[in-house]
C-alpha cells in the first residue's frame, strides 16, 4: 500500500473522530488586543469613517480580538469581536479545503480531468487536446477563465439554494477559456463556482451542506457558513452584522450565482481558528488525518504558470494569496462584498495570523493602513531580498504594456486605456510606470526577474509568449507589449469619440432656443436624439438600484436600445451633413468623431451595451 492510500485510510476514520477532537483553538478563549494596539486601532476606524470593524490576531497560541463601531449605523447597535460578517472571497479559501479533503480521501487527485465529471457543463477549451482543463487550473485561478460578470453577482432574482449551473446557463460564453489551462493566473470567481460544482458531482450533495459537515464543523468553525444568510426575514441572524455603502446607508446580503466563491459568513475568531489549523502543517485534527500536508504545504504558492516557471514566488495557488506588503511575505485571502471589506493572513514561519473585517467598502477608506499596523505589531516585518543583476538583454523588454487578457471582459478597453504599464529597466535596476500613476523604482532580482523596492521579493518576470511576443507578469496579471503607435491610437479613437459626442450634446443648447430669430430644430438633427436619449438612458441607470444592474430593468434596456441606436444616428448625421448647411456639417464633424469612438467599442464588445449580458 503507498503511502499516499495509507494516509487516506488512516484519514477514513478522521470525520467521525474529528467532531469531538476539534482543533486546539476552537474552544481558546478570546482575549482583548494590548492597550497600545486598541487605541491605536480605534482612532484609525475613526480617521476613515467606517461604520464597524473586528481586528484579531493569533500569536503564542493566544487569540487576541477587539471590536470597533457599530453592526447597523442607523441603530447604533454596537459590533463585537464575535459578531458575524460577510468576507466575500475567502469563500475561495473554504472551497479549495474542501476539494483537499476529497483530495485527502483520494475521491480526487489535483490532476483529475474536469470535463468527464461535469459532461453536461459546456466548457469550451481550445486546448483541450493538449491541455485538458484540470481541478488544479481552478483551486489556482489559471484556468483560462475571465471573472464575474454583472449578472452573475448583481440580479435580485438569484435564489440562495439555485443550482451551480445558474452560473452559465444563461450565457454559456462564460465558459470560454482564454488562455491555455496552466499558462497564466487571472482572477476569476467562475474558477471556484466550476470546482464547487467538482465536488458535487462527487459527493453527490450540495457543496454548503457537505463542506458544513465535513470541513467547517471538524475545525470548529461554529459560527462560520458557506449558506447564505440574510440580515432579515428568514432564516436571519441576528448575530450578523449588516454591510454599509459609502455615505452609510446599511445594505442588505443579495444571493450571488457565483456564491462556493464569493459568499462566506463567519467571525474574526473563527478565521484564527481556521489559522491555526493551517499554521500547524500537519493536516491533523484531534491526532486524526484530516488534510494531507503536502496539500496544505501548497497553498499560497502557485506552481504550475508561465510566471512561476519564470521565478515569480508570490500569486495564488490552492485557494491562497502569496502576499507581499508592508516588509511581511504571508499566505493571505481578502475579500470584498457589497457593504463589507475582509482581508485574512497568516506567516507559517513565524506562527502568527490576523484578520481585518469591516462592515463598510467605503472607497476613500485607506484599509492597508490597518495592515501595516499589524504587521509592525506581529514583527511580521523581514529584510528584502538583495539586488542580484539582471540579464544584459532585459532592455528588449521596455516599452507599453496591457492587459492581456483583462480580468473582466467588459472592461478590456478601458484596461487598455487606463491600465496600461511603461517598463524602463537595464540590468542594474529600471522603473515600472502605471499610467496614469507615479513610477516605481525595480530592483534587479536575476536574470528576469525584478522587484519593487517597497516589497521583499520577486515582483515581475519578464515572459516570451508562444509567438515571441514580450509579456510580463506580476501585479496579479499578465502583461503584453503594444506598440505605441497602436496605444496612442486607441487613445486618439476614444478622446475624439468623447468629444464628438459632447459637442452632439452642447452644440443644440447654445443655438437654441436662445436665437428665435433663426429658428431650429433639434429633435431633426439624429445624432443630437441619440446621444440625448443615451444620456437619459444614463440618469435611469443610475437612479435605480444598484443591486439590479445585471437584471434586464427598463433602465438598463433603454441603455441597450440608445446605445445600438447611437451608431445608426451618427451615420445618419454625416449623411446629412454631406451638402447640409454650416450648422449641419459641424455637427456631422462632430458625428464622425462619435463614430470613431463607437468602433472602437464594438471591437471591443460592450456595443450595444446589454448589462444582463455583460
Amino acid at each position: 500500500m503507498s503511502r499516499l492510500r495509507r494516509w487516506a485510510v488512516a484519514a477514513a476514520f478522521a470525520s467521525t473522530l474529528a467532531a469531538l477532537h476539534p482543533v486546539r483553538a476552537a474552544g481558546q478563549a478570546v482575549e482583548p488586543l494590548p492597550a497600545a494596539v486598541h487605541d491605536t486601532l480605534a482612532q484609525l476606524h475613526r480617521e476613515e469613517q467606517l461604520v464597524g470593524t473586528v481586528v484579531a490576531t493569533w500569536s503564542g497560541g493566544v487569540l487576541r480580538a477587539s471590536a470597533y463601531g457599530h453592526a447597523h449605523g442607523p441603530q447604533q447597535a454596537p459590533l463585537t469581536v464575535h459578531s458575524r460578517l460577510q468576507t466575500g472571497s475567502i469563500a475561495k479559501t473554504i472551497t479549495t479545503l474542501a476539494l483537499l479533503r476529497l483530495v485527502s480521501q483520494q475521491r480526487l487527485t489535483l490532476d483529475t480531468e474536469v470535463a468527464p465529471l461535469l459532461p453536461g457543463v459546456p466548457i469550451h477549451n481550445p486546448w483541450a487536446a493538449t491541455a485538458p482543463l484540470r481541478l488544479r487550473h481552478l483551486l489556482d485561478m489559471n484556468a483560462g477563465l475571465a471573472d464575474v460578470r454583472l449578472w452573475q453577482m448583481f440580479d435580485t432574482r438569484h435564489q440562495p439554494l439555485q443550482p451551480l449551473a445558474e452560473a452559465w446557463r444563461r450565457d454559456s460564453t462564460v465558459l470560454r477559456l482564454r488562455t491555455p489551462p496552466g499558462a497564466q493566473f487571472s482572477y476569476s470567481n467562475l474558477s471556484h463556482t466550476l470546482a464547487a460544482a467538482v465536488l458535487e458531482a462527487v459527493t453527490g450533495e450540495r457543496h454548503e451542506d457537505w463542506t458544513a459537515r465535513e470541513v467547517l464543523a471538524p475545525l470548529g468553525l461554529h459560527d462560520s457558513t458557506l449558506h447564505f444568510t440574510p440580515q432579515a426575514g428568514a432564516p436571519a441572524d441576528a448575530r450578523l452584522a449588516w454591510g454599509h455603502v459609502d455615505d452609510g446607508s446599511p445594505v442588505a446580503a443579495i444571493a450571488t450565482a457565483v456564491r462556493p466563491a464569493a459568499q462566506f459568513t463567519t467571525s474574526a475568531p473563527d478565521l484564527m481558528r481556521l489559522a491555526a489549523f493551517l499554521l500547524q502543517g500537519d493536516g491533523r485534527i484531534g491526532g486524526q488525518p484530516f488534510i494531507h500536508p503536502e496539500l496544505l504545504a501548497g497553498m499560497g504558492v502557485p506552481q504550475v504558470s508561465d510566471a512561476a516557471r519564470a521565478g515569480l514566488a508570490s500569486g495564488y495557488g490552492l485557494g491562497l494569496f502569496t502576499r507581499d506588503r508592508h516588509g511581511a511575505l504571508l499566505r493571505c485571502h481578502g475579500g470584498s462584498v457589497a457593504g463589507f471589506r475582509a482581508l485574512w493572513c497568516f506567516d507559517p514561519a513565524r506562527a502568527c495570523a490576523y484578520a481585518v473585517l469591516h462592515n463598510s467598502d467605503r472607497e476613500a477608506a485607506r484599509h492597508e493602513r490597518f495592515e501595516a499596523l499589524l504587521v509592525q505589531h506581529l514583527g511580521l516585518a523581514q529584510a528584502p531580498s538583495p539586488a542580484v543583476a539582471a540579464a544584459a538583454d532585459v532592455a528588449q523588454w521596455n516599452g507599453r504594456y496591457v492587459p492581456a487578457p483583462s480580468r473582466l471582459e467588459v472592461l478590456s478597453l478601458a484596461d487598455r486605456l487606463l491600465g496600461s504599464w511603461q517598463l524602463q529597466v537595464q540590468p542594474e535596476g529600471g522603473r515600472w510606470v502605471p499610467w496614469p500613476g507615479s513610477a516605481r523604482a525595480l530592483v534587479p532580482q536575476g536574470p528576469h526577474q525584478f522587484r519593487q523596492d517597497d516589497r521583499g521579493q520577486t515582483t515581475l518576470v519578464l515572459l516570451r509568449g508562444p509567438a515571441g511576443e514580450y509579456r510580463v507578469a506580476g501585479q496579479g496579471l499578465t502583461l503584453q507589449r503594444v506598440s505605441p503607435w497602436w496605444w496612442w491610437g486607441q487613445w486618439a479613437l476614444a478622446a475624439g469619440g468623447a468629444v464628438g459626442l459632447l459637442l452632439l450634446a452642447v452644440l443644440p443648447l447654445l443655438r437654441w432656443p436662445w436665437r428665435p430669430s433663426r429658428p431650429w430644430r433639434p429633435w431633426h438633427e439624429p445624432a443630437c436624439v441619440a446621444v440625448w436619449a443615451l444620456a437619459a438612458a444614463g440618469v435611469g441607470l443610475a437612479l435605480q438600484p444598484w443591486q439590479r444592474l445585471g437584471e434586464p430593468t427598463p433602465a438598463s434596456l433603454a441603455l441597450a436600445v440608445s446605445t445600438a441606436a447611437l451608431p445608426l444616428a451618427l451615420l445618419a448625421q454625416a449623411a446629412l451633413g454631406w451638402r447640409g448647411t454650416r450648422r449641419r456639417r459641424r455637427l456631422a464633424g462632430a458625428a464622425v468623431l462619435g463614430l470613431g469612438g463607437c468602433g472602437l467599442l464594438v471591437a471591443y464588445g460592450p456595443m450595444p451595451l446589454q448589462l444582463w449580458r455583460v
